[in-house]
């Protein structure tokens, strides 16, 4: 099933624009002009970050998801998007900083897949890039068994309310593979006029874990922020890397 792209436009939580600036600052932090994002999705960041720019490109691998960013994007042109999965990808080209929003790696269920990825990441940085990466924090994730747990409800522009529900069904502790099934709810004046279901699978890989990988894969780990105000609490749900690649 390929997620839809207007229940992913629904999600219009608080922490959601936060991110957005989080990573204008990132892009100002580091003078960085040419940006790749990895699972660039409807360019919900993505398109913020143009303005910023000289040139910007984006992966994913839906089309529907795509048409949306391009849409979003114009009239801008300094931009390229690519129908690609980005376990193994080669652009032919480095990018001042590479950014993987929102717990998306953590889509890549396979280790070997991630090591992949991470060797084609590198593979686009020169000495002075920056590889942002954004995960959950196993550590400090609570999950609901059997209990449909409400993320949020939104109000569209249209008048119809999405609400969305979640529930984890299993947790895998051999492959650290955590199996979620979301319920969406589409409501017009007051009544459920559809659902849909969306499973979802996550490695979340325990912390000490994915540190030696990202070393293992040749990174240098620059700093690690619990949220996108540059914090570092160790309590909250959030990893977020800022790699540099090691010069071996």
């Amino acid at each position: 099933m390929e997620y839809d792209p207007i229940l992913y436009e629904a999600d219009q939580r608080a922490f959601l624009k936060e991110e957005v600036e989080f990573y204008k600052n990132i892009c100002a932090k580091f003078d960085s002009k040419n940006i790749l994002e990895l699972g660039v999705g409807t360019g919900r960041i993505f398109s913020k970050l143009l303005p910023m720019v000289n040139y910007a490109a984006g992966l994913d691998i839906s089309k529907s998801m795509l048409d949306v960013c391009n849409k979003r994007c114009k009239p801008n042109t300094h931009y390229r998007l690519y129908k690609k999965n980005f376990v193994k990808f080669n652009l032919n080209m480095t990018f001042d900083l590479i950014y993987i929003p929102f717990n998306t790696f953590q889509h890549i269920l396979l280790e070997e897949g991630q090591i992949s990825c991470l060797e084609s990441i590198r593979m686009h940085m020169h000495k002075n890039s920056r590889f942002i990466l954004d995960l959950m924090n196993l550590e400090n994730l609570t999950f609901d068994f059997d209990n449909w747990k409400q993320d949020y409800s939104s109000l569209l522009a249209d008048g119809k309310i999405i609400e969305r529900e979640q529930k984890t069904i299993n947790i895998d502790k051999k492959t650290s593979i955590v199996s979620k099934v979301f319920l969406y709810k589409e409501i017009i004046n007051g009544s459920i006029e559809k659902t849909h279901e969306f499973n979802a699978f996550m490695k979340i890989t325990p912390n000490e874990k994915m540190k030696k990988l990202l070393i293992e894969s040749g990174f240098e780990i620059e700093d690690v922020w619990s949220d996108y105000l540059f914090g570092h609490d160790s309590n909250t749900k959030k990893m977020i890397y800022c790699l540099k690649r090691y010069e071996f």
